[in-house]
């Protein structure tokens, strides 16, 4: 089995009940595995099973549906929708001409205008809409008839049985002969619902679509050296692994690769956040989408395209987009079944005018026609997908990757955090103690720096120190020199009995004297902030170490955390989350270690760094792309508000409907006004959701 995944741009689709469509018929095909779309950026994320299915044939399951798609690869940026401007000028200029034949009947009617000339005003009334009706109307017409011939309906499909219904009936109340006919409507009802689309789509386009813009970043060219040393520009997509490729300072890495230059500085802020610029060495990995700040360099390509930590990054956002939370759930499923009712609704709006309270064929057509468009869930669909792809969006651009739309809801419930110490609340490297005698210090670094243990390499902190000749290392104990100076554990040195209470190494010198270097943990340098930002949010914090208690204990004190755990095995550490979870605690976990993995992933949320171990990362919910606990807070206060503008967006289309659809039945409401209505509330919906930036 070859399980292949391709993320694809659709189109025609207009909230979450398209999307449920294409995502219920694509898991009935055999082989497929995973079909999530997001109806806010209009994406589709696949997985399946190759031998069984193809691209094609997926692809022509979804036009089946009446959308549209197309594939999305890492080189290229997606094409924007063609502009609906043209469509909505031509039907401007027809309402415009239409209700200027229709001013004329109106006054002829209470003045002396006779039958003739009348009729004669609404044909060419027809005239013009027709035309409008097959143009500008084919923006709703195309996708309903597709759907239709499938067997299926779509979101258009009510309004474009309500515009060919107030066509065909004013068509024959004009046959008739009769005074009332509903052509401007027709138009108006049209320019009015383009409008919305138009206004609708030039809010997409200035919304962030973080995956197109990494993308983005990898349609470059690059300066390929060839084997006889001469330099070929060509696109980025071109490279394949193995290439090598020149860069010019202030250029972008095309791709990822090992350096072969000396060294050279790149920012690298797009991957990691981080503005100050980055020294590396020669066979340093190098990633696509850096930019040489200092150089040239010469960089041999390993990973191209999507393979790159670029492509990687961006099919991981598409991923968080098609994830659905509770409440994107909840309105899936109100989507799943309403457009039946908006078509029963327009016939029972017909039914109870024309054969209930007697209305003329007319008048009861048009109520029925404003219920079909004023109902439209356009806006209950794009409630909440229009607000969390805006909130992924942002997160990203603050360096947090957020996997899954239920990862962001339980962000925004989490009452405590749970940090792992060694290397979350704590650098990773250990700092000697400052208060060792010089002399001491100097030999014992001289001493260390011929050893690749972590506690001697912290000992020499990067120092550029001359090491000791002859100097031999012994696994597990330590290292002694050529004169018998020793550098290690206790009883390496000679002592028995001794038990530190935080990480240690003794120096023996040449005359037997034992010294006793001790090492600390640093606090990162936010982690002050964070606690602060913490204590605003009413957040507990909780300190979850398997370090001994004597260690934990002073760390704690030092840092202000006042709970604290200490001696905790990764068996112990799931237990103690489980057991607060039961009494009803939230709990946010963070840690990097292997050892972390388990509460990691018992924990209500989790999250890891992007340095960390590969199964913390793969584990947790939440991935910072740079190990800055400062980052969680926003991301906290994001996802809070995130959850109040979705349920405003939801309390706002459960309000619409329940105050339109009655106004609608009544005959309060003209198509025209029911149009204006509609299309207004799915764009109240986005503006709110665009609000998202300055609320978090």
């Amino acid at each position: 089995m070859t399980v292949t995944s391709q993320t694809l741009a659709l189109q025609d689709v207009r909230c979450a009940g398209c999307v449920l469509k294409i995502e219920r018929r694509l898991a009935q095909l055999p082989g497929v595995q995973i079909a999530r779309g997001n109806a806010s950026q209009r994406r589709l994320r696949l997985v399946w099973d190759d031998g069984l299915q193809t691209l094609d044939q997926l692809t022509q399951s979804i036009r089946d549906l009446g959308y549209d798609a197309t594939q999305i690869r890492a080189e290229q940026r997606v094409a924007n929708e063609p502009s609906l401007l043209p469509r909505l000028a031509v039907a401007a200029s027809g309402m415009m001409n239409i209700m200027a034949f229709s001013l004329s009947v109106w006054f002829g009617a209470v003045t002396d205008m006779g039958p003739g000339s009348m009729q004669f005003m609404h044909w060419l009334s027809a005239g013009i809409a027709l035309p409008v009706m097959l143009y500008s109307g084919s923006v709703f017409h195309r996708p309903a008839i597709r759907a239709m011939r499938a067997g299926h309906m779509t979101m258009d499909t009510p309004i474009t049985l309500a515009i060919w219904i107030t066509f065909a009936g004013s068509l024959f109340e004009t046959l008739r002969g009769s005074a009332h006919v509903y052509f401007d409507a027709v138009v108006a009802l049209i320019f009015f619902l383009l409008i919305g689309r138009v206004l609708e789509q030039a809010m997409r386009r200035r919304s962030d679509n973080a995956a197109e813009n990494l993308r983005e970043l990898l349609n470059v060219t690059a300066n390929r050296i060839g084997d006889d040393c001469k330099v070929t520009t060509m696109p980025a997509s071109a490279l394949v692994p193995g290439d090598c490729v020149l860069v010019q300072t202030g250029e972008r890495v095309p791709a990822d690769g090992r350096l072969l230059s000396a060294q050279a500085e790149f920012d690298e802020s797009v991957l990691t956040g981080e503005i100050k610029p980055r020294r590396l060495l020669r066979d340093e990995t190098v990633a696509a989408g850096a930019v040489l700040t200092l150089g040239p360099a010469e960089v041999i390509v390993s990973h191209v395209g999507d393979a790159s930590q670029i492509g990687q990054l961006a099919q991981l956002v598409e991923d968080v987009s098609g994830h659905k939370g509770r409440l994107q759930l909840l309105s899936d499923q109100f989507a799943r079944g309403y457009i039946p009712l908006v078509l029963v609704g327009g016939a029972f709006g017909f039914v109870m005018w024309f054969w209930a309270f007697g209305a003329s064929f007319a008048e009861a057509l048009k109520i029925a026609v404003s219920v079909l468009i004023v109902t439209c869930p356009c806006a209950a669909g794009l409630a909440t997908p229009a607000v969390a792809s805006r909130a992924i969006n942002l997160a990203l651009r603050d360096g947090v990757i957020i996997k899954t739309g239920k990862a962001l809801e339980l962000l925004g419930d989490v009452d405590q955090i749970y940090l792992d110490k060694t290397g979350t609340a704590a650098l990773p490297e250990l700092s000697p103690d400052t208060e060792l005698d010089p002399k001491t210090r100097v030999a014992a670094r001289r001493l260390a720096v011929a050893s690749k243990h972590p506690l001697a390499q912290s000992l020499v902190g990067g120092a550029n120190i001359a090491p000791v000749r002859g100097a031999v290392e012994h696994a597990g104990l330590g290292i002694e020199g050529p004169d018998g100076a020793r550098l290690g554990r206790a009883e390496f040195v000679g002592l028995t009995g001794i038990a530190p209470d935080q990480t240690t190494l003794f120096y023996c010198d040449a005359d037997g004297g034992v010294s006793q270097i001790r090492f600390q943990e640093t606090a990162r340098p936010e982690l002050d902030a964070f606690l602060c930002d913490a204590h605003k949010l009413r957040l507990k914090v909780v300190l979850h170490s398997g370090d001994v208690p004597a260690s934990v204990a002073r760390f704690a004190r030092r840092v202000g955390i006042k709970t604290w755990f200490a001696a905790q095995t990764p068996h112990e550490k799931l237990n103690r989350i489980t057991e607060q979870e039961r009494q009803g605690a939230r709990i946010l976990m963070v840690g990097d270690g292997v050892n972390d993995s388990a509460a990691l992933s018992g924990a209500t949320v989790s999250a890891s760094f992007a340095g960390a171990t590969d199964i913390a990362q793969s584990t947790a919910d939440i991935v910072l792309t740079q190990p800055h606990l400062g980052l969680l807070p926003k991301a906290i206060v994001l996802a809070r508000s995130t959850r109040r503008l979705v349920v405003q967006n939801l309390a706002f289309s459960s309000i619409y409907n329940i105050v339109t659809v009655p106004l609608a039945l009544a005959g309060m409401l003209t198509p025209a006004i029911a149009a204006l209505l509609m299309s207004s509330s799915s764009l109240i919906v986005l503006a709110n959701a665009a609000r998202l930036r300055t609320l978090r």
